[in-house]
Protein backbone atom coordinates (compact mmCIF):
# COMPACT_ATOMS: atom_id res chain seq x y z
CA UNK A 1 0.00 0.00 0.00
CA UNK A 2 1.23 3.42 -0.67
CA UNK A 3 2.28 6.03 2.12
CA UNK A 4 1.11 9.60 2.24
CA UNK A 5 3.90 11.84 3.78
CA UNK A 6 3.08 15.37 5.60
CA UNK A 7 5.26 17.72 7.64
CA UNK A 8 5.03 19.39 10.98
CA UNK A 9 7.12 22.17 12.10
CA UNK A 10 6.84 22.68 15.32
CA UNK A 11 8.34 25.50 17.22
CA UNK A 12 8.81 25.09 20.71
CA UNK A 13 10.00 27.48 23.76
CA UNK A 14 13.64 26.81 23.35
CA UNK A 15 14.25 24.93 20.02
CA UNK A 16 12.17 23.97 16.70
CA UNK A 17 11.34 20.31 14.84
CA UNK A 18 10.29 19.49 11.99
CA UNK A 19 8.49 15.69 11.56
CA UNK A 20 7.43 13.79 8.78
CA UNK A 21 4.16 11.89 9.59
CA UNK A 22 4.09 9.06 7.02
CA UNK A 23 0.61 7.38 7.17
CA UNK A 24 0.48 3.57 5.55
CA UNK A 25 -1.68 1.15 6.49
CA UNK A 26 -3.95 2.37 8.59
CA UNK A 27 -1.14 4.35 11.06
CA UNK A 28 0.89 6.77 11.38
CA UNK A 29 4.75 6.64 12.18
CA UNK A 30 6.91 9.96 13.02
CA UNK A 31 10.21 10.59 11.84
CA UNK A 32 12.38 13.52 13.04
CA UNK A 33 14.16 15.51 9.63
CA UNK A 34 15.31 18.47 11.74
CA UNK A 35 16.08 20.18 14.96
CA UNK A 36 16.77 23.62 15.65
CA UNK A 37 17.35 26.30 18.44
CA UNK A 38 14.76 28.64 18.82
CA UNK A 39 15.53 31.30 21.10
CA UNK A 40 14.53 34.66 21.52
CA UNK A 41 16.82 37.89 20.43
CA UNK A 42 17.12 40.67 22.31
CA UNK A 43 17.93 43.70 20.68
CA UNK A 44 18.25 47.28 21.96
CA UNK A 45 15.17 47.45 24.09
CA UNK A 46 13.21 44.53 22.87
CA UNK A 47 12.96 40.91 22.49
CA UNK A 48 12.36 39.46 19.35
CA UNK A 49 11.47 36.35 17.44
CA UNK A 50 14.11 35.23 14.74
CA UNK A 51 11.93 34.72 11.96
CA UNK A 52 14.27 35.22 8.93
CA UNK A 53 16.08 32.57 10.27
CA UNK A 54 13.26 30.51 11.52
CA UNK A 55 11.57 30.50 8.15
CA UNK A 56 15.21 29.52 6.75
CA UNK A 57 15.14 26.35 8.70
CA UNK A 58 11.70 25.80 7.49
CA UNK A 59 13.14 25.72 3.80
CA UNK A 60 16.46 23.51 5.65
CA UNK A 61 13.77 21.10 6.62
CA UNK A 62 11.33 21.12 3.30
CA UNK A 63 15.02 19.87 1.82
CA UNK A 64 15.80 17.70 4.19
CA UNK A 65 12.84 15.68 3.95
CA UNK A 66 13.56 15.66 0.53
CA UNK A 67 16.96 14.39 0.90
CA UNK A 68 16.00 11.63 3.02
CA UNK A 69 13.45 10.20 0.42
CA UNK A 70 10.19 11.21 1.70
CA UNK A 71 7.71 13.09 -0.42
CA UNK A 72 6.04 15.56 0.93
CA UNK A 73 2.75 16.43 0.45
CA UNK A 74 1.86 19.29 2.63
CA UNK A 75 3.10 21.51 5.17
CA UNK A 76 1.36 22.38 8.86
CA UNK A 77 2.84 25.05 11.27
CA UNK A 78 2.22 24.80 14.93
CA UNK A 79 3.71 27.00 18.20
CA UNK A 80 2.50 28.67 21.51
CA UNK A 81 -0.05 31.06 21.10
CA UNK A 82 -0.09 35.22 21.50
CA UNK A 83 2.67 36.34 19.21
CA UNK A 84 2.48 37.89 15.85
CA UNK A 85 3.86 39.73 13.10
CA UNK A 86 2.69 42.47 10.70
CA UNK A 87 2.70 42.93 7.17
CA UNK A 88 2.77 46.32 5.24
CA UNK A 89 1.06 47.50 2.62
CA UNK A 90 3.15 46.26 -0.03
CA UNK A 91 2.80 42.80 1.33
CA UNK A 92 6.55 42.44 3.34
CA UNK A 93 6.98 41.75 6.80
CA UNK A 94 7.50 45.21 9.32
CA UNK A 95 10.28 44.17 11.76
CA UNK A 96 10.70 40.59 13.48
CA UNK A 97 7.84 40.01 16.12
CA UNK A 98 8.24 40.89 19.48
CA UNK A 99 8.13 37.46 21.69
CA UNK A 100 5.58 37.69 24.19
CA UNK A 101 8.16 37.99 27.37
CA UNK A 102 9.25 40.98 26.25
CA UNK A 103 8.61 43.57 28.98
CA UNK A 104 6.37 46.22 26.30
CA UNK A 105 3.28 43.14 26.93
CA UNK A 106 2.92 44.08 30.90
CA UNK A 107 2.98 47.66 29.82
CA UNK A 108 0.14 47.03 27.29
CA UNK A 109 -1.88 45.38 29.78
CA UNK A 110 -1.26 48.44 32.23
CA UNK A 111 -2.71 50.45 29.60
CA UNK A 112 -5.79 48.39 29.04
CA UNK A 113 -6.75 47.47 33.19
CA UNK A 114 -6.40 51.37 33.73
CA UNK A 115 -9.48 51.73 31.56
CA UNK A 116 -11.12 48.13 31.80
CA UNK A 117 -12.14 46.59 34.88
CA UNK A 118 -10.84 43.03 34.88
CA UNK A 119 -13.73 40.99 35.54
CA UNK A 120 -15.63 42.70 33.50
CA UNK A 121 -13.05 42.17 30.31
CA UNK A 122 -13.29 38.26 31.47
CA UNK A 123 -16.54 37.93 31.10
CA UNK A 124 -16.46 39.60 28.13
CA UNK A 125 -13.42 37.87 26.08
CA UNK A 126 -13.66 34.72 27.66
CA UNK A 127 -10.24 35.00 28.71
CA UNK A 128 -8.16 35.51 31.79
CA UNK A 129 -6.10 39.22 31.91
CA UNK A 130 -2.67 38.34 31.90
CA UNK A 131 0.22 40.37 30.41
CA UNK A 132 0.95 38.41 26.92
CA UNK A 133 -1.90 38.29 25.74
CA UNK A 134 -2.43 39.63 21.83
CA UNK A 135 -4.21 42.34 22.83
CA UNK A 136 -1.82 43.77 25.48
CA UNK A 137 0.51 43.55 22.60
CA UNK A 138 -1.25 45.58 20.14
CA UNK A 139 -1.86 48.32 22.09
CA UNK A 140 1.61 48.95 22.91
CA UNK A 141 2.67 48.42 19.80
CA UNK A 142 4.44 51.48 17.97
CA UNK A 143 4.67 50.02 14.47
CA UNK A 144 1.14 50.24 15.02
CA UNK A 145 1.16 54.21 14.61
CA UNK A 146 4.72 54.55 12.55
CA UNK A 147 4.22 51.82 9.47
CA UNK A 148 0.91 51.30 7.25
CA UNK A 149 -0.08 48.16 8.63
CA UNK A 150 -2.18 45.86 5.69
CA UNK A 151 -2.72 42.88 8.55
CA UNK A 152 -1.73 40.65 11.98
CA UNK A 153 -1.34 37.37 11.69
CA UNK A 154 -0.43 35.29 14.56
CA UNK A 155 2.89 33.87 13.79
CA UNK A 156 1.70 29.94 12.46
CA UNK A 157 -0.56 32.49 9.72
CA UNK A 158 2.73 34.23 9.37
CA UNK A 159 4.60 31.41 8.11
CA UNK A 160 1.84 30.20 6.00
CA UNK A 161 1.10 33.54 4.55
CA UNK A 162 5.02 33.58 3.27
CA UNK A 163 4.93 29.86 2.16
CA UNK A 164 1.47 30.61 0.27
CA UNK A 165 1.19 34.45 -0.33
CA UNK A 166 -2.27 33.99 1.48
CA UNK A 167 -3.23 35.78 4.30
CA UNK A 168 -5.86 33.97 6.95
CA UNK A 169 -6.19 33.48 10.72
CA UNK A 170 -6.50 30.46 12.30
CA UNK A 171 -9.53 30.11 14.74
CA UNK A 172 -7.23 28.33 17.53
CA UNK A 173 -4.75 30.52 17.44
CA UNK A 174 -7.03 33.88 17.07
CA UNK A 175 -8.44 32.86 20.46
CA UNK A 176 -5.34 33.15 21.99
CA UNK A 177 -5.63 37.28 21.57
CA UNK A 178 -8.49 38.63 23.82
CA UNK A 179 -10.00 39.69 20.43
CA UNK A 180 -12.13 36.71 19.41
CA UNK A 181 -16.07 36.94 20.25
CA UNK A 182 -17.69 33.82 20.91
CA UNK A 183 -21.07 35.23 20.47
CA UNK A 184 -20.46 35.73 17.19
CA UNK A 185 -17.42 33.77 16.31
CA UNK A 186 -15.49 36.46 14.50
CA UNK A 187 -13.24 38.98 15.73
CA UNK A 188 -14.61 41.15 18.43
CA UNK A 189 -15.05 43.94 16.51
CA UNK A 190 -16.47 46.27 19.01
CA UNK A 191 -13.95 46.01 21.59
CA UNK A 192 -10.91 46.27 18.82
CA UNK A 193 -12.64 49.87 17.72
CA UNK A 194 -12.71 50.59 21.32
CA UNK A 195 -8.87 49.83 21.69
CA UNK A 196 -8.64 52.25 18.74
CA UNK A 197 -7.07 49.29 16.57
CA UNK A 198 -7.88 49.10 12.93
CA UNK A 199 -10.47 46.26 12.25
CA UNK A 200 -9.41 45.63 8.64
CA UNK A 201 -6.02 44.66 9.83
CA UNK A 202 -7.44 41.30 11.12
CA UNK A 203 -7.67 38.82 8.44
CA UNK A 204 -10.88 36.12 7.79
CA UNK A 205 -11.18 33.47 10.28
CA UNK A 206 -10.63 30.12 8.88
CA UNK A 207 -11.31 26.76 10.75
CA UNK A 208 -8.75 24.55 11.98
CA UNK A 209 -7.47 22.10 9.19
CA UNK A 210 -8.06 24.47 6.42
CA UNK A 211 -5.75 23.93 3.03
CA UNK A 212 -4.78 27.95 2.89
CA UNK A 213 -2.93 26.66 -0.64
CA UNK A 214 0.05 25.87 -2.38
CA UNK A 215 3.63 26.91 -1.58
CA UNK A 216 4.54 29.76 -3.93
CA UNK A 217 5.97 28.89 -7.18
CA UNK A 218 9.31 30.46 -6.64
CA UNK A 219 10.10 28.49 -3.09
CA UNK A 220 9.51 25.05 -5.02
CA UNK A 221 11.78 26.34 -7.57
CA UNK A 222 14.50 27.69 -4.83
CA UNK A 223 14.37 24.48 -2.90
CA UNK A 224 13.81 22.12 -6.14
CA UNK A 225 11.26 20.75 -4.33
CA UNK A 226 8.14 18.99 -5.53
CA UNK A 227 4.79 21.00 -5.07
CA UNK A 228 3.10 20.75 -1.77
CA UNK A 229 0.02 22.50 -0.03
CA UNK A 230 0.45 24.82 3.23
CA UNK A 231 -2.58 23.44 6.04
CA UNK A 232 -3.63 25.56 8.44
CA UNK A 233 -3.45 23.06 11.47
CA UNK A 234 -5.17 23.43 14.49
CA UNK A 235 -1.82 25.57 15.26
CA UNK A 236 -1.92 26.48 18.98
CA UNK A 237 0.02 23.74 20.12
CA UNK A 238 -2.23 22.69 22.88
CA UNK A 239 -5.10 22.58 21.24
CA UNK A 240 -2.94 20.43 18.73
CA UNK A 241 -2.24 18.52 21.36
CA UNK A 242 -5.69 17.56 22.46
CA UNK A 243 -6.29 16.41 19.23
CA UNK A 244 -4.15 13.54 19.64
CA UNK A 245 -5.91 12.21 22.42
CA UNK A 246 -7.38 8.46 21.26
CA UNK A 247 -10.96 9.00 22.73
CA UNK A 248 -14.24 9.54 21.52
CA UNK A 249 -15.60 11.57 24.27
CA UNK A 250 -16.50 15.13 23.89
CA UNK A 251 -16.11 16.24 27.27
CA UNK A 252 -12.90 14.80 28.97
CA UNK A 253 -9.63 16.42 31.71
CA UNK A 254 -6.08 16.92 30.33
CA UNK A 255 -2.80 17.67 31.20
CA UNK A 256 -0.58 19.09 28.78
CA UNK A 257 3.05 18.65 30.11
CA UNK A 258 6.02 20.28 28.96
CA UNK A 259 8.23 23.71 30.11
CA UNK A 260 4.94 25.29 30.91
CA UNK A 261 1.81 22.32 32.23
CA UNK A 262 -1.53 22.99 31.17
CA UNK A 263 -4.96 21.88 33.02
CA UNK A 264 -7.87 21.99 31.19
CA UNK A 265 -11.29 20.79 29.84
CA UNK A 266 -12.36 20.02 26.24
CA UNK A 267 -15.70 21.55 25.75
CA UNK A 268 -18.19 22.16 23.03
CA UNK A 269 -18.70 25.69 23.73
CA UNK A 270 -17.09 28.64 25.63
CA UNK A 271 -17.69 28.32 29.74
CA UNK A 272 -18.68 31.42 31.95
CA UNK A 273 -19.76 31.57 35.40
CA UNK A 274 -18.70 32.62 38.82
CA UNK A 275 -16.53 30.01 39.23
CA UNK A 276 -14.53 30.40 36.21
CA UNK A 277 -14.30 33.62 37.12
CA UNK A 278 -13.32 32.77 41.54
CA UNK A 279 -10.76 30.08 39.91
CA UNK A 280 -9.03 32.00 37.60
CA UNK A 281 -9.59 29.83 34.52
CA UNK A 282 -9.52 30.90 31.04
CA UNK A 283 -10.81 30.16 27.28
CA UNK A 284 -8.99 28.94 24.03
CA UNK A 285 -9.95 27.75 21.42
CA UNK A 286 -9.48 24.09 20.25
CA UNK A 287 -9.92 22.57 17.42
CA UNK A 288 -12.91 24.31 15.04
CA UNK A 289 -15.13 24.86 17.61
CA UNK A 290 -14.51 23.48 20.43
CA UNK A 291 -12.90 25.17 23.17
CA UNK A 292 -10.24 24.29 25.92
CA UNK A 293 -11.45 26.06 29.69
CA UNK A 294 -7.63 25.54 31.28
CA UNK A 295 -5.28 27.13 33.30
CA UNK A 296 -1.39 27.50 33.02
CA UNK A 297 1.08 26.31 35.09
CA UNK A 298 4.48 26.69 35.67
CA UNK A 299 6.02 22.87 34.76
CA UNK A 300 8.70 21.04 34.01
CA UNK A 301 10.40 24.21 33.56
CA UNK A 302 11.43 23.75 37.71
CA UNK A 303 13.20 20.59 37.12
CA UNK A 304 14.68 21.63 33.77
CA UNK A 305 16.27 25.21 35.97
CA UNK A 306 17.13 22.61 38.13
CA UNK A 307 19.20 20.25 36.26
CA UNK A 308 21.16 23.34 34.48
CA UNK A 309 22.10 24.55 37.78
CA UNK A 310 23.55 21.15 38.86
CA UNK A 311 25.10 20.71 35.95
CA UNK A 312 26.67 23.83 36.23
CA UNK A 313 28.08 23.17 39.86
CA UNK A 314 29.74 19.97 37.90
CA UNK A 315 27.03 17.25 38.88
CA UNK A 316 25.99 15.45 35.57
CA UNK A 317 22.52 13.93 35.81
CA UNK A 318 20.04 13.49 33.57
CA UNK A 319 16.33 13.82 34.07
CA UNK A 320 16.04 9.83 34.39
CA UNK A 321 18.08 9.94 37.13
CA UNK A 322 16.21 13.06 38.84
CA UNK A 323 13.13 11.65 39.12
CA UNK A 324 14.65 7.85 40.37
CA UNK A 325 16.81 9.74 43.36
CA UNK A 326 12.95 11.66 43.90
CA UNK A 327 11.53 8.45 44.19
CA UNK A 328 13.58 7.15 46.95
CA UNK A 329 13.13 11.00 48.72
CA UNK A 330 10.75 10.81 51.77
CA UNK A 331 10.24 14.95 52.48
CA UNK A 332 6.85 16.60 53.77
CA UNK A 333 7.28 19.79 52.18
CA UNK A 334 5.63 22.23 49.56
CA UNK A 335 6.02 25.18 47.41
CA UNK A 336 3.45 27.40 45.71
CA UNK A 337 4.81 27.07 42.28
CA UNK A 338 3.05 29.59 41.34
CA UNK A 339 4.95 32.41 43.44
CA UNK A 340 7.12 34.51 40.90
CA UNK A 341 10.45 33.63 42.47
CA UNK A 342 10.13 30.04 40.33
CA UNK A 343 9.03 31.86 37.21
CA UNK A 344 12.42 33.44 36.75
CA UNK A 345 15.87 31.65 36.02
CA UNK A 346 18.46 31.15 38.02
CA UNK A 347 19.34 28.36 40.94
CA UNK A 348 16.14 27.11 41.37
CA UNK A 349 17.52 24.50 43.89
CA UNK A 350 17.76 27.38 46.20
CA UNK A 351 14.74 28.73 45.45
CA UNK A 352 12.65 26.13 46.51
CA UNK A 353 15.31 25.63 49.51
CA UNK A 354 14.30 29.12 50.54
CA UNK A 355 10.92 29.46 50.39
CA UNK A 356 10.63 26.11 52.97
CA UNK A 357 12.66 28.35 55.42
CA UNK A 358 10.71 30.98 54.99
CA UNK A 359 7.36 28.86 55.38
CA UNK A 360 8.93 27.25 58.44
CA UNK A 361 9.28 23.45 56.61
CA UNK A 362 12.28 21.01 56.23
CA UNK A 363 14.40 22.24 53.78
CA UNK A 364 15.70 19.92 51.15
CA UNK A 365 19.72 18.72 51.88
CA UNK A 366 19.94 16.37 48.55
CA UNK A 367 19.23 16.51 44.41
CA UNK A 368 15.86 13.66 45.69
CA UNK A 369 14.58 15.71 48.59
CA UNK A 370 14.71 18.71 45.89
CA UNK A 371 13.26 17.19 42.94
CA UNK A 372 10.44 15.52 45.53
CA UNK A 373 9.14 18.91 46.21
CA UNK A 374 8.78 20.16 43.46
CA UNK A 375 7.52 16.89 41.69
CA UNK A 376 4.58 16.90 44.48
CA UNK A 377 3.95 20.75 44.98
CA UNK A 378 3.13 20.54 41.33
CA UNK A 379 0.83 17.09 41.62
CA UNK A 380 -1.31 18.76 44.29
CA UNK A 381 -1.51 22.12 42.42
CA UNK A 382 -2.79 20.63 39.25
CA UNK A 383 -4.87 18.18 41.24
CA UNK A 384 -6.28 21.48 42.37
CA UNK A 385 -6.86 22.88 39.16
CA UNK A 386 -8.64 19.31 38.40
CA UNK A 387 -11.53 19.48 41.22
CA UNK A 388 -11.61 23.84 40.14
CA UNK A 389 -12.30 22.49 36.54
CA UNK A 390 -15.09 20.37 37.74
CA UNK A 391 -16.42 22.95 39.76
CA UNK A 392 -16.99 24.98 36.98
CA UNK A 393 -18.32 22.95 34.47
CA UNK A 394 -20.63 20.73 37.16
CA UNK A 395 -19.09 17.25 36.64
CA UNK A 396 -16.92 14.94 37.73
CA UNK A 397 -14.79 13.26 35.87
CA UNK A 398 -13.10 9.98 37.01
CA UNK A 399 -9.84 10.26 34.40
CA UNK A 400 -7.74 12.65 33.29
CA UNK A 401 -5.84 12.40 29.83
CA UNK A 402 -1.37 13.12 30.18
CA UNK A 403 0.78 13.78 26.96
CA UNK A 404 3.54 15.49 26.30
CA UNK A 405 7.47 15.01 28.09
CA UNK A 406 5.57 14.88 31.17
CA UNK A 407 4.72 11.58 30.14
CA UNK A 408 8.36 10.26 30.98
CA UNK A 409 8.21 11.02 34.28
CA UNK A 410 6.72 8.21 36.21
CA UNK A 411 7.09 9.87 39.66
CA UNK A 412 4.69 13.08 38.32
CA UNK A 413 2.04 10.80 36.92
CA UNK A 414 1.94 8.48 40.16
CA UNK A 415 1.95 11.82 41.96
CA UNK A 416 -1.17 13.54 39.70
CA UNK A 417 -3.33 10.12 40.36
CA UNK A 418 -2.58 10.08 43.74
CA UNK A 419 -3.44 13.50 44.91
CA UNK A 420 -6.24 13.65 42.34
CA UNK A 421 -7.71 10.24 42.85
CA UNK A 422 -8.76 9.93 39.50
CA UNK A 423 -7.20 7.53 37.16
CA UNK A 424 -4.01 8.69 34.67
CA UNK A 425 -4.74 7.85 31.02
CA UNK A 426 -0.65 8.15 29.57
CA UNK A 427 -0.60 9.55 26.26
CA UNK A 428 1.71 9.93 23.92
CA UNK A 429 4.78 12.17 24.22
CA UNK A 430 4.50 13.65 20.78
CA UNK A 431 1.00 14.45 20.94
CA UNK A 432 1.58 17.90 19.43
CA UNK A 433 3.23 16.51 16.52
CA UNK A 434 0.38 13.65 16.13
CA UNK A 435 -2.24 16.44 15.85
CA UNK A 436 -0.37 18.44 13.22
CA UNK A 437 -0.43 15.84 10.86
CA UNK A 438 -3.34 14.01 11.62
CA UNK A 439 -5.11 17.45 10.26
CA UNK A 440 -3.05 17.25 7.50
CA UNK A 441 -4.37 14.10 6.68
CA UNK A 442 -7.43 14.98 7.38
CA UNK A 443 -7.23 18.03 4.56
CA UNK A 444 -5.88 15.70 2.50
CA UNK A 445 -8.54 13.43 2.08
CA UNK A 446 -5.81 10.59 3.44
CA UNK A 447 -8.59 9.58 5.88
CA UNK A 448 -11.88 10.98 7.50
CA UNK A 449 -12.41 12.53 11.01
CA UNK A 450 -14.28 9.58 11.40
CA UNK A 451 -11.07 7.26 10.86
CA UNK A 452 -9.26 9.89 13.80
CA UNK A 453 -9.57 7.52 16.78
CA UNK A 454 -8.78 4.15 15.09
CA UNK A 455 -5.54 6.18 13.51
CA UNK A 456 -4.14 7.14 16.92
CA UNK A 457 -5.07 3.74 18.57
CA UNK A 458 -3.04 2.03 16.12
CA UNK A 459 -0.22 4.72 16.05
CA UNK A 460 0.62 5.38 19.58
Amino acid sequence: MSSTQVLAFDLGASNGRAIVGDYSEGKIKLHEVHRFSNDPVKLNNYIYWDFPRLFHELKTSLVKAKNQGFNIQSVGIDTWGVDYGLIDEDGELIGNPVHYRDERAIKGMNKLLATYDKQDLKKRTGMDCVSYNTVNQLINDKQLKKAKVQSMLNMPDLFNYFLTGKMASEFSMVTTTQLYNYETNDWNKEFISELSLDNSIFNTIIPSGTIVGNVKEDILNELKINPLKVVSVTSHDTASAVRAIPTDEEDILFIATGTWIIVGSKQKTMTMNQKVMDYDLTNEGGKYPNVNLLKNHVGLWMLQESKRYWEKEGIEIGFGDMVEQGKKAIIDSYINISDPRFFEPGNMPKKVFDYCKETSQKTPTTIGETVRIIEQSLAKQIAQTLFEIEQAVDKKYDAVHIFGGGVQDSLLCELIEFYSKKKVIIGAKEATTFGNVIDQFIALSTFKESDRINVLKASL
